[in-house]
């Protein structure tokens, strides 16, 4: 996302990075690097590196934060749609669904793709606090409040004790307005 192009890279920069490219092992340490030497102006460098990093094992966070990167640092949507559905692949719980539907739906702004994965992290959710997590998203990137309704009183069903239902009964009445529920879950 640089603004303008840095001047090429100096010799101290390119000795820096070959080194901590030498200590590199696994996808979080080359997408790293590749971020960096991306914001110090070597998107071709940063390309190779970001290569390294999808050829190394890594779950479903791995894939989505290095197409993210790819998206922010390259641009290259294409590349990123291909990390998207290796991470999608590796994707086990609430919270893989919900990050990778997140960064669906702000870096490619596919919304009805992301809202499959809202979906399948609604299905996946355990506890009260995936729930308030799934709907900070829901809310925040959909606007959706009757899904919003929804996943709380699935989180209804999942808090466990006075403190879980203290704030789910703050979120209803900040998020839906709704005095009357809040007080109900507020008293458990």
């Amino acid at each position: 996302n640089n603004l303008y192009k840095k001047a090429p890279l100096t010799k101290e920069e390119i000795k820096e990075f070959k080194a901590t490219e030498k200590d590199a092992e696994g996808i979080y340490d080359y997408r790293s690097l590749a971020d960096a030497i991306a914001g110090a102006g070597d998107k071709d460098w940063a390309k190779k590196l970001y290569k390294k990093a999808e050829g190394r094992p890594g779950d479903c966070s791995d894939f989505n934060d290095l197409a993210d990167s790819i998206i922010q640092n390259l641009g290259d949507k294409e590349w990123a749609k291909e990390l998207y559905k290796t991470a999608e692949e590796k994707a086990e719980d609430c919270s893989d669904f919900r990050s990778l539907a997140d960064s669906i739906f702000k870096n490619l702004g596919e919304k009805d793709r992301a809202k499959k994965f809202y979906r399948k992290a609604e299905n996946k959710a355990e506890n009260f606090f995936d729930c308030q997590f799934l709907v900070e998203s829901i809310l925040g990137n959909l606007g959706d409040k009757e899904w919003t309704r929804k996943v709380y009183e699935k989180a209804e069903e999942k808090a466990e004790d006075s403190f879980e239902y203290e704030k789910l009964a703050e979120f209803i009445n900040r998020d839906l307005g709704d005095k009357e529920w809040a007080e109900k879950v507020k008293k458990g």
